[in-house]
């Protein structure tokens, strides 16, 4: 064995400080989206199953965009799908703004895949990240604006 083998060697042998940046970029997109799903998801989730009574202090009482322009904006029954949905009441959840309910669904079946998939369950495989899934809650989101603001201006007007 040469000296430049053993210096080789050592080279080989020396490991590189753990570096959460390299270790999140690393993956593919899918596993990103599934890291980046639980770092905001699971605080967000134990809040809402540890205090329940929060559903009762979220958001203002008027939408400041409804106040100025009196218009609906896109995010009007944001809050109020929330609460619904913490109480239960799934479809007025869906009633007051279904990108709520939508996102939801999206992001327990995204990190349920994922799960079920790093638990080694048969013939269970990660749901692959797709855009169209934003696109999709987005077209939601800016369908239900424009359906309310009709509505409210051939009632209210």
């Amino acid at each position: 064995m040469s000296l430049t083998d053993k210096s080789e060697n050592r080279d080989f042998d020396k490991k590189k400080p753990f570096s959460l940046r390299e270790w999140l970029f690393s993956h593919d997109l899918d596993k990103r989206m599934f890291i980046y799903g639980l770092v905001f998801g699971l605080p967000g989730m134990a809040l809402i199953f540890i205090y329940p009574s929060l559903a009762e202090y979220i958001g203002p009482e008027q939408c400041r965009f409804l106040a100025v322009t009196g218009f609906y904006c896109p995010g009007c029954g944001c809050t109020r799908a929330v609460r619904a949905m913490l109480h239960g009441h799934f479809v007025l959840s869906v009633l007051y703004n279904p990108a709520v309910m939508y996102g939801t669904v999206i992001w327990l079946l995204y990190e349920g895949s994922h799960i079920l998939e790093l638990l080694h369950v048969p013939h269970i495989r990660g749901m692959k990240f797709r855009y169209g899934y934003i696109y999709a809650g987005i077209v939601i989101l800016l369908a239900n604006w424009i359906i309310k603001n009709i509505i409210m201006y051939f009632i209210n007007y």
